[in-house]
């Protein structure tokens, strides 16, 4: 038996992710990647900023020979800290830029997908309540072939 493509596109996602430092050319250190979904208040500072990632809803679509088309919404949950409006601002948009240029780079997610898409993004950086943090969700669709088959 081999690994489910979805368990593989999963696992790239959070490793490619984890990929996102300074040394590595990007804006951002992220110092926590987590295949979790949570609130900002559920870690400390010290692990932001922090990235989670969950997969979704699936659209499948059946073709002949047993071949199905997938479609995998992935939701990406990130949080910064930051002392002001304006730290809050470049923060969220240094991560945005940084998590779209890495998963970028291997759209095909390692060879097992078909394409990753970045379909929407949502910032609280405009709010007058977000003292000390900023949050983003940021919303993916990685397209992969299967089989009516076990894998």
């Amino acid at each position: 038996m081999g690994t489910p493509r979805r368990r593989s596109i999963l696992s790239n996602i959070g490793t490619t992710l984890d990929t996102i430092s300074v040394a590595n050319g990007y804006k951002t250190n992220v110092a926590t990647v987590e295949a979790v979904g949570k609130s900002w208040g559920d870690m400390g500072t010290g692990e932001k900023p922090w990235v989670g990632y969950s997969p979704g809803r699936e659209t499948l679509q059946y073709f002949p020979f047993n071949d199905i088309k997938v479609a995998l919404s992935v939701t990406l949950i990130c949080h910064i800290s930051a002392s002001t409006q304006s730290a809050r601002s470049s923060e969220l948009n240094d991560l945005l830029d940084d998590v779209i240029a890495v998963l970028s780079v291997d759209t095909t997610r390692g060879g097992v997908a078909i394409s990753t898409t970045v379909n929407t993004v949502e910032t609280d950086e405009g709010s007058p309540d977000a003292n000390g943090y900023g949050s983003m969700l940021i919303t993916l669709t990685v397209s992969y072939l299967r089989t009516t088959s076990s894998s």
